[in-house]
Order: C-alpha cells, then sequence, then structure tokens
C-alpha cells in the first residue's frame, strides 16, 4: 500500500487532539454504516445496495492487516478499512488513525472513499481534532456523493458535519444538516435528539440574523424553522407576546415538522403565563459597603422593569426589602407581604444563611452563591450570580476546543483567583488537559523575573553555558522558552496584565495563545494603554459590547454609578429577564435565556451558569470573535 503525506488538512499547522466527545452510540451506529459500505464503484444515480458479503465479525484487526498483506487493490485497501474499524469499535483511535493516514484517497474507489471518510472523521472528532474533522467532512469529492450513500451511511456523516459545525460556530450549515437528517432518520428517539440539537444551533444565532434567514432562506423547512426560533429569541421577557406571535406561526407553518411537535421551551409557555409571578420582593443591601453594590443591581433591574412596562408588556408588582440587618427576618416579611418570588440577596454571607433554611415558604433567586452548596439542593432556592469560577470553567473548555491540552497558570495571591484557578484546573483535567506548570504572584513584584522562571529561561542559559565549557569555544544561542507550555491561562486586573503580558514575548513565549477573564478589562476602552496587552483572550458579558440595548442606555441617562458597576447592572437587568422563566430552565436543562451577563441555563443544583462571549485585544481594541477561533489565524 503506497504510504504518502496526508491530505493538505494534516498539515503541521493543525494538532491532533484527544477528548471523550463522541458518544459509543455514533460507534455503533457507524459499524452500522459501514457495513453497507464496498470497494466497488457504483452507478450513477443510484444508491448502493448492500454487499452479498461481508467480512465476519470476529476476525481480529491483525487478521485483516495480514490478509490485506497478501491481497491486491482494491481488496487490500477495503480490508485495511476493515481493520480500522475494528479498531475503532475498540476504541483504539490511534491505531486507526494511523491506518487511514497512510493511505492514499485519490487512488480509493468511491465507497471505499465514503467509508475512509466516515472512519477518519470518527476518529478527528474522538480525539478532539475538530478543525481537521471540519476539513475532511467538506471535501468536494463528498459532496458528489450523496446520492451513491446508504441512507445509514448519510446520517453518520451528516450527523458528524452537524456536530462540527456547531463545535466550530458555523451554525446556520448545522442547522442545514439537521433539516436534511430529518428526512433521513426513521426512528422515533434519534428524530427528536436530532430536533433538539438543531433548536440548540438556531438559539446561538442572532435575533437580527433569524430575521434576515426567515426571509431570505430558500427552503421552506428552513424558513418556517428561523421564523420560529426568531419569536423564541425577541421575546424572552414579554411572555403574553411570546404566546401571541406563536399562535400566528402556528396558524402560517401547519405542515411544517415543528406544528405538531414544538420545542419544549415553546411548549412550556402557557403554563409559564399562568404562574408567573405577580409580586416580587427585591432583597437587597441598602445600608453598608454594599450599599451602592446594591443600588446598582436595583438599577438594572428597574431599567428592565420600566423598558418592558413601556412596551405595554405584563410586569409584576415590586417590593424593596434591605438585606443589611436580619436577612432571615427580612425574607419572611417580604412571604407575609404576599412576595411569589424573592430576588436577592448580593451578600453572600446571607445567602449562606438563607441556604441554611429548612425549606423556602417561597422561592428565591439569590444574586450571589453560598459558601458550600447544600448537601442536597434546597427547594425553590435558585442560584445567579457573576461566579468567577464560571469564567474560568468557560476558558478551560473553550481553550480545550481550540486544541490546546497543556496549560501554564498565572493568578495573583489573593483568594477569589485561587478559587478561579481552582475551576480551571478541575475542568481542564476532567476534558483531559493538564496543568504543566502554576505560578502565583504579588502585586508590584518583578513580572520580568517572574515569567522568566515560569518559562525555565534560566535553565537554557544554563544549559548554554555548560555546552560552552564543554566544547571551550563560545555559542551563538538565544534562550528558549520550554516547549511544554501551548497556552496560558493569566489571571490579572488591566494594570497587572500590562506590565506580564509583553514580557512572554521578551522570554521568547510571544507566540503562546493567552486567555484570561473578565478582570482583564476595565470595560472602558482604552487603547493607548491596552496596546500592551494585545493577542489576550478573554470572556466577558455581552453588555459591555451592547451599544443597542435601551436598558444600558436608560441605566446611563438616569444614574450616575461609577463604570466599576457596569457588571452589577447588568446583573439586575437579567434577575428582571429570569423571573418569570425559571420553571422553565429548571425543566428544560438546554434552554438559554440570552441576557446582558450571558447565554444563561440552569444545572441541576439549580445553579444559573453563564456563558460569556469571547473578546481579543487588537491594536489595543477589545473586539469580540467568533465563537472558536483557529490558532493558525490570529493576527494581532
Amino acid at each position: 500500500m503506497p504510504i504518502r503525506p496526508f491530505l493538505p488538512i494534516l498539515s503541521s499547522k493543525l494538532r491532533i487532539l484527544s477528548t471523550n466527545s463522541l458518544t459509543t452510540l455514533m460507534i455503533a451506529a457507524l459499524a452500522l454504516s459501514l457495513a453497507s459500505c464496498s470497494s466497488t464503484a457504483p452507478q450513477p444515480g443510484k444508491r448502493k445496495q448492500p454487499p452479498a458479503k461481508t467480512q465476519p465479525a470476529t476476525i481480529s484487526a491483525s487478521k485483516l492487516l495480514e490478509m490485506a498483506n497478501q491481497a491486491q487493490s482494491p481488496e487490500r485497501e477495503s480490508l485495511v478499512l476493515q481493520a480500522a474499524q475494528v479498531y475503532i469499535e475498540a476504541r483504539k483511535f490511534s491505531r486507526a488513525r494511523d491506518l487511514l493516514v497512510d493511505m492514499n484517497t485519490d487512488e480509493l474507489p468511491d465507497q471505499a472513499y465514503i467509508k475512509h471518510t466516515d472512519l477518519l472523521s470518527t476518529v478527528a472528532l474522538q480525539e478532539g481534532s475538530n478543525f481537521l474533522a471540519h476539513g475532511i467532512l467538506t471535501k468536494p469529492r463528498l459532496e458528489q456523493q450523496w446520492s451513491n450513500m446508504e441512507p445509514q451511511t448519510e446520517v453518520s456523516l451528516r450527523e458528524k458535519r452537524a456536530q462540527v459545525f456547531a463545535l466550530l460556530g458555523e451554525a446556520q450549515n448545522s442547522v442545514a444538516e439537521r433539516i436534511q437528517l430529518t428526512s433521513l432518520i426513521d426512528n422515533k428517539t434519534q428524530l427528536q435528539v436530532n430536533q433538539d440539537a438543531l433548536w440548540q444551533n438556531l438559539m446561538s444565532i442572532p435575533f437580527a440574523e433569524l430575521q434576515r434567514l426567515s426571509q431570505d432562506e430558500q427552503g421552506q423547512a428552513a424558513r418556517g424553522w428561523y421564523s420560529l426560533a426568531a419569536i423564541n429569541k425577541n421575546n424572552q421577557i414579554d411572555l403574553e407576546q411570546q404566546r401571541e406571535q406563536l399562535q400566528l406561526w402556528l396558524r402560517d407553518w401547519k405542515q411544517h415538522p415543528a406544528h405538531d411537535n414544538l420545542p419544549s421551551d415553546l411548549r412550556l409557555l402557557q403554563s409559564l403565563i399562568e404562574q408567573q409571578p405577580q409580586q416580587i420582593a427585591l432583597l437587597l443591601p441598602m445600608q453598608g459597603k454594599l450599599a451602592e453594590a446594591g443600588e446598582a443591581v436595583r438599577d438594572g433591574f428597574f431599567a428592565t422593569y420600566f423598558q418592558a412596562l413601556s412596551n405595554g408588556r405584563h410586569t409584576p408588582e415590586v417590593r424593596q426589602y434591605d438585606s443589611s440587618g436580619d436577612v432571615i427576618t427580612a425574607y419572611q416579611q417580604a412571604v407575609a407581604d404576599g412576595a411569589d418570588l424573592i430576588i436577592g440577596p448580593l451578600d453572600k454571607e446571607k445567602v449562606t444563611e438563607l441556604s441554611l433554611m429548612p425549606s423556602l415558604e417561597v422561592p428565591l433567586l439569590a444574586l450571589n452563591y453560598p459558601d458550600a452548596q447544600p448537601a442536597e439542593p434546597l427547594k425553590g432556592f435558585y442560584q445567579f450570580g457573576l461566579a468567577v469560577e464560571d469564567e474560568a470553567r468557560q476558558v478551560a473548555r473553550q481553550a480545550f476546543l481550540e486544541g490546546h491540552r497543556q496549560a501554564m497558570v498565572i493568578i495573583p495571591s489573593q483568594e477569589w483567583s485561587e478559587r478561579s484557578a481552582r475551576a480551571f484546573t478541575d475542568e481542564w483535567e476532567k476534558l483531559g488537559g493538564i496543568v504543566v506548570n502554576r505560578t502565583q504572584f504579588q502585586t508590584g513584584v518583578n513580572y520580568s523575573g517572574l515569567v522568566k522562571d515560569a518559562m525555565l529561561i534560566e535553565q537554557s542559559q544554563v544549559r548554554t553555558r555548560e555546552m560552552q565549557e564543554l566544547l571551550g569555544i563560545p555559542l551563538q544561542s538565544s534562550p528558549r522558552s520550554r516547549s511544554d507550555v501551548d497556552m496560558i491561562f493569566l489571571i490579572a486586573n488591566p494594570a497587572q496584565a500590562r506590565q506580564i503580558k509583553p514580557t512572554f514575548a521578551f522570554h521568547y513565549a510571544g507566540k503562546i495563545p493567552v486567555y484570561s477573564t473578565s478582570q482583564v478589562y476595565s470595560g472602558q476602552p482604552n487603547p493607548k494603554a491596552d496596546r500592551d496587552l494585545n493577542g489576550i483572550r478573554f470572556n466577558t458579558m455581552p453588555w459591555l459590547f451592547d451599544t443597542t440595548s435601551k436598558e444600558k442606555q436608560a441605566v446611563a441617562q438616569h444614574t450616575k454609578s461609577a463604570a466599576v458597576y457596569g457588571r452589577l447592572h447588568a446583573l439586575g437587568a437579567d434577575a428582571f429577564r429570569l423571573y418569570a422563566r425559571l420553571p422553565q430552565l429548571e425543566q428544560v436543562p438546554d434552554m438559554r435565556i440570552y441576557g446582558a451577563t450571558g447565554a444563561l441555563h440552569m444545572l441541576s443544583d439549580r445553579r444559573i451558569e453563564r456563558e460569556q462571549i469571547w473578546v481579543r485585544f487588537r491594536n489595543g481594541d477589545a473586539q469580540p470573535l467568533p465563537m472558536v477561533i483557529n490558532t493558525n489565524d490570529i493576527q494581532y
């Protein structure tokens, strides 16, 4: 069998990754689909019929390879593909990859090429090589083969295409694949799984784009889906208006697949309207060190409240209570006054007090998290806040998705940054990454020396001196930074980061991607000072970059809060967005509320987690990014 460098997508610019993202169910489905493939060229325009004979399932990969060594083409390649399939079914993905990469796909007949594509894309997705999988699954030759495939094979390939498009932020392409799958899948359970994934893809598309696609898309089914998604995404505050628009959609789209099988979050609309709170208690600090923070949350809440009121939307009665004193007494007073939902408190200690109550008479949306989660989730106790841990876990997931595996962590010596680093490390190692170094610093320390030590520059210089002494001649050599780090997780405020980031280039580590959290950005444009942050990627809330939000404009016009409180304004705005949707989020775990602080979803312990947008400093400006970045495409 000829061996040659694999396709351009396997160039050294792309890395082979490892993860457990592909399920055993997919492997089983793949095995079924591959049984129908053959190395004989099909007749044009006809689906390939299953071959009369196949190799027995009990033949080992080694035996198949032994047989391949004795066979001639095309039987030899067919046996190698079967051996790769056996390795995949045994989860020996690296062995399967080695076999598949060595094959010259240009010389494979169409059916063998289809089988090779199915197998290699399975391995790429299993190993987390998402950019590689994308290249494999979008080759022009594959596009010409759809009419020649068995339905099971087409389902397998389109499912993987839908997955990789979604992973890499190509939501519209993923939607198109999911719509194609709707006509191919004949299993009711799999059909529902496909529709749920389709809906999640739709919900990741901005509202304005959904509106455009609902008018411009050529396919009837696609237009219906985009129209339905726009209704869901545009009315996340106004339940009644959403119901009215949904009824109009049901009238106009009677033949659409979703007409008799609405997404689960839309099916709950009527019950949400009937059960939404009529009286809300805001339990926030009005005195003491947190009074200004409480005022900022309150301003954000009422900015959204009055915006809803001005649009003629249903709004509950709102009463305010001071959480500065005895928080249990304040909670009980709100209950006695008839509150259907209590929002607050903001103070971590006060939240902890309420979390230790044996039961809650009225549901509570806490705006922080207790010191320790209750052993058993307390019914009606919802948690929503600006947790640094959420941001750190998102950094880990994003960096891993973008192909990194070996992390260096650099953090200040502070309690909150310790929590953030632990959350990052736990998530990173759960995904399969390694933390190769962790460095802490005190404010004002010699940052250049800190980075020099972390990058092992001194060791490189020592090695050079030792070689000079051994050889007895001067060597022209530059120090090298350590080679076992492919990403840096930096937690720092803007002033610290502006001093630390430039030292990476000075110490020969300027090409290593640097990720951070929202603390690295002040929230206000400062191109001159922030040039030293160029290249840093960080996650932060949409509120900071939303120039069209009427709630944000109202806050700016009617309050005198400092810019530092902008994030708390967003917290208050989202507390209002959430008040009527809590049961919906609890019953539909995959549902998202697209708010000012990020995309909000509820975990099993009723803690609401935020997924923020990604931003990168370029020429001193903080610029929002697409969902996923190919490291090789980065320009600073």
